[in-house]
């Protein structure tokens, strides 16, 4: 489980797709393959967020996020809350994403949004921690997982527990939660 979190980590663009004819998996409705030049510079590159079919398809998902309600126009919060309970396992990182060592397998998300989640855990975490984690096989995206960012940690009403709020750290993590939500992607 720790080694597939690892590999997560995004040395090229999550849409790049060498297995499919490579192709662009950013685009619906529609083809993009690439010039070999534009794979070099960016498909298969960490500077793969400068990609304007990227940036495009982000607009996108924020558009379509917008016009069904999941994008909070003021207030404190940008992105709609969705009450949402599921098993995953956390595993704490370094600034590098190289996994320390698991904190939890049975953490339990309270809440989720386009931009993290609010989970429930048996240890604390100190704020501005890296996360990795992964969620359960019965997930509806089975063993979903991703990194983020420790906003908050506080004690839960539950004796011995903490409720912590994780910001997801990429794109493609947004995007399959706005899947599990039931947003009709882009």
């Amino acid at each position: 489980m720790e080694e597939n979190i690892k590999n997560k980590v995004a040395n090229q663009c999550p849409y790049w797709s060498m297995h499919n004819s490579h192709e662009c998996k950013m685009t619906k409705g529609g083809l993009y393959i690439p010039m070999p030049e534009h794979v070099d510079m960016f498909c298969s590159k960490p500077q793969y967020s400068l990609c304007h079919q990227y940036l495009r398809g982000c607009e996108l998902l924020k558009e379509t996020a917008r016009k069904y309600g999941f994008i909070v126009d003021g207030g404190r919060r940008k992105y709609r809350r969705v009450s949402d309970r599921a098993i995953l396992s956390l595993s704490v990182c370094d600034a590098s994403r190289n996994l320390l060592g698991l904190l939890d397998d049975k953490a339990l998300t309270v809440d989720l949004s386009l931009g993290g989640m609010r989970l429930e855990s048996s240890k604390k975490i100190q704020k501005d921690s890296l996360v990795s984690f992964q969620f359960s096989p019965d997930f509806s995206i089975p063993n979903l997982s991703g990194t983020g960012e420790v906003k908050w940690c506080e004690p839960a009403d539950n004796a011995g527990h903490f409720q912590v709020g994780v910001a997801f750290a990429d794109f493609e993590l947004t995007q399959a939660i706005g899947s599990h939500l039931g947003l009709p992607m882009m």
